[in-house]
């Protein structure tokens, strides 16, 4: 039996709860830093419906940061689909995943941003847009 499969990729909040799933196309959505602070600014996992791994995504950095770095890590972590999604379920263990995090210069403050490719195990592809706001 074949399982349908998603890849993921979501925007964190302060506490790392809010989430929407990859779509086709670009997402973006903002963050807010403390300069010299590395903050979580993606997670990406591609999972079956019965939770197990769906195969590893191709995350890269494709523009920015113009401020400071960013960092791909292969971590466990949640995910964080929304109960709409048959795979809401699997947000309660870790599972293999990439998390991105972003350190801005020290000293710098103002807009930094970064985009981020994904080609999903599967075949799809969208690229995801952080804004990030450095205080």
């Amino acid at each position: 039996m074949v399982h349908k499969t998603a890849g993921f990729v979501a925007a964190l909040t302060a506490l790392g709860l809010a989430a929407w799933p990859a779509a086709a196309g670009t997402e973006s959505y903002r963050k807010t830093a403390l300069s010299g602070q590395e903050i979580y600014i993606l997670r990406d996992v591609s999972l079956n419906v019965d939770c197990s791994s769906a195969g590893a995504n191709d995350v890269r950095v494709i523009a920015g940061p113009s401020h400071g770095k960013v960092r791909l890590v292969h971590a466990k972590l949640y995910s964080g689909f929304p109960k709409s999604n048959e795979r809401w379920k699997c947000n309660t263990h870790k599972v293999n995943g990439i998390k991105g995090l972003y350190r801005s210069n020290p000293g710098f403050k103002g807009h930094d941003e970064v985009t981020f490719s994904t080609h999903t195990y599967t075949g799809n592809a969208h690229k995801t847009v952080v804004s990030i706001d450095v205080e």
